[in-house]
Order: C-alpha cells, then sequence, then structure tokens
C-alpha cells in the first residue's frame, strides 16, 4: 500500500514524538492545513508522472498515491465540520451554493477546456462521456475522479447534517452513505484510486469533532508509546488478510496515525506554501490535462525532466489564473 521511504518517515515521526517533541502540540489551523495540501498537491503530479514519463526516481512518490488522496479527503471533511462547529446549523445555509458550486464550476470549465484541446491535438473526441463517467468511472478529465467524488461526500454531509440533532449520529450517517458508496462503486467495478480512501472524508468529520479527546489521549504516557504501534499493528492486520475492502479502513488508520504524528511537528508555512494551498483543488484538476497534452501529437517534450518541469510550472500558473478567475466570480456573486 505504502512505500519503505513512507514506513521510514512514519519511524522518524514516531521517534521524535516520544523523544525531543513529546511535549509539543502543534494545532491543525487553517495555516498548517494550507500548507498540507500545498505540499500534497505537489506529491500529487509527482506520483503521476511515472504514468507518461520514465522516471524512476519518483516511483517511491508513487506508491504513496492513496494516502495523499486521504488525507486531501480527511482535510476536507475537517474543513467542513470546523466551519459548522462554529457556524452551527447556519452554516448549511446556501451551502449547495457556497461550497459545492465552489466545487463544480472549476470542474466543469477545465474539463470542457481540456476536452476542446485534446480535440484540437489529436483530432478525435471522446464520445459518450457520461456512460463512461457512470459506468465504469472513467472521467473525461484525466485524474479528475477526486472531484466528483468529493461532489457526493458534500452531498452527503448536506443530506446528514440537514437531519436529526445528535452531531454523532450526522456524523455517523456520513459514514454509513460513504461506506455504502464505497461498496457500490468496488462492486461496478471502478478502479481502487476511486474508493479506496473514501473513508477518510467522515474520519476528518470525525477527528475535528473529538480533536480535543485524541490529541489529549495521544499525549498520555501508554497514548504517546503505544497509539501509533497500536494504529500501526491494525493496518498491518488489515492488509495481511488481503481483503480487498478493509483497505479502505487500512487508510482510515494510516491517516489518524499521520495526524496525530504530525501535532507534534510543525509543516512549513509563508507566501509559497500558502499559494500552493490555495490553488490546491485547481492544481488537482489541471496537473492531469497538462500532462497529457505536454505530450500529445502537437507538443512533445522527449527529456523525461524537462517534462516534468515544464508541467509542474504550466500547471501552477494555469492552476493560479483559474484560482484568481473564479474567487472574482464567487465575489461578485455574493
Amino acid at each position: 500500500m505504502n512505500s519503505k521511504s513512507f514506513t521510514a518517515l512514519i519511524i522518524i515521526l514516531y521517534f521524535l514524538s516520544i523523544t525531543v517533541l513529546k511535549k509539543r502540540h502543534t494545532r491543525f489551523d487553517t495555516t498548517a492545513s494550507s500548507s498540507l495540501k500545498g505540499i500534497l498537491s505537489i506529491l500529487i503530479i509527482l506520483s503521476h508522472i511515472n504514468f507518461h514519463a520514465d522516471l524512476p526516481i519518483f516511483l517511491t512518490i508513487t506508491a504513496w498515491g492513496g494516502t495523499k488522496v486521504a488525507l486531501f479527503f480527511f482535510i476536507s471533511g475537517y474543513g467542513l465540520m470546523a466551519s459548522y462547529l462554529q457556524k452551527g446549523a447556519s452554516y448549511l445555509d446556501g451551502f449547495l451554493f457556497k461550497r459545492l458550486w465552489k466545487v463544480v464550476k472549476p470542474l466543469f470549465i477545465v474539463t470542457i477546456s481540456f476536452l476542446l484541446l485534446y480535440y484540437l491535438d489529436t483530432g478525435t473526441f471522446k464520445g459518450d462521456l457520461l456512460n463512461e463517467l457512470i459506468t465504469k468511472g472513467m472521467t473525461p478529465l484525466p485524474y479528475s475522479w477526486f472531484a466528483y467524488a468529493i461532489i457526493v461526500f458534500y452531498l452527503f454531509f448536506f443530506l446528514a447534517f440537514k437531519s436529526g440533532s445528535n452531531d454523532m449520529l450526522k456524523i455517523f450517517i456520513t459514514f454509513g452513505l460513504t461506506l455504502l458508496v464505497t461498496l457500490v462503486m468496488k462492486e461496478v467495478g471502478y478502479d481502487r484510486a476511486w474508493w479506496v480512501s473514501n473513508l477518510a472524508f467522515p474520519l476528518g468529520l470525525f477527528f475535528r469533532y473529538k480533536e480535543k479527546v485524541i490529541i489529549s489521549y495521544s499525549r498520555t504516557r501508554f497514548g504517546n508509546l503505544a497509539l501509533v504501534p497500536l494504529l500501526c499493528f491494525l493496518v498491518l492486520a488489515l492488509v495481511l488478510l488481503k481483503i480487498e475492502i478493509l483497505y479502505a479502513f487500512a487508510y482510515v488508520l494510516i491517516v489518524m496515525m499521520i495526524m496525530i504524528l504530525m501535532s507534534y511537528v510543525k509543516l512549513p508555512s509563508g507566501p509559497i506554501f500558502s499559494t500552493l494551498g490555495k490553488v490546491s483543488y485547481e492544481t488537482y484538476l489541471i496537473h492531469g490535462a497538462v500532462l497529457t497534452l505536454l505530450r500529445g501529437k502537437h507538443v512533445y517534450i522527449m527529456n523525461g525532466y524537462l517534462y516534468l518541469a515544464t508541467a509542474i510550472i504550466l500547471t501552477l500558473i494555469l492552476s493560479i489564473i483559474t484560482h484568481s478567475f473564479f474567487s472574482g466570480v464567487n465575489r461578485k456573486q455574493s
């Protein structure tokens, strides 16, 4: 599921958490969240590069794929719960427009733009797009399945939190709906990327809701020493069972472990990481199109490292432009 380098990183963070950083607690605030999203967005590009070019040096990052996406889902759930706890039920007023529409609009525009450019480049048009998406999970925009999944999860959050009065019950309903769609995706035959990281979204809701309890327990003598090894053991047990659907639960435990360990360290911050975080969604949407078109019929960058550098720079430029455009549109509409 993950590479040796990822395992080594966990061991290093665990050692630091029980020694020199034992008494430190770093809040997962908006700055930390933005930095993490920014880092993950670059790692996503690096992890997909080997599907287009032979760059073995990045294979270890490719192996982290499920964890990176799971962390994105976690952050989405965590952010929604943080806003809900701060604003209460009023947060749901206009939710579909304020949050969901902000996901749909860039997805639609970037997808249409890619299909047009792809047609101009190859002279072919991808037909039967809706059927391919629904029956096979094949998105018209490369690697954009994440956006479709987020749209579904946002709807689940809205439906669950519009019903009942008990917050834990609402989280449980969201978990149940997410698990149901995960099982359906697996049964239909969607690529594993579509479903294996999904349960990290309701985990984000739960973690934010019980954050003080979780962090407090991790600072007890037993929690500090044993919680991460226990989570590692449970992940190993789920993997060794070789029951594919249990991998979805393994990623829940992996993300829980990462978030506990991250509470001991301070992520890098500053304008660069802030910008990367702000445009992380656009980066996720655009990078697949750029990777495809830079090795198309009219443009084909042969050198793998030049291809990667060009893809990253062009993706970030287009992401910043796209983010600025839609931010302006959203401000006018609000």
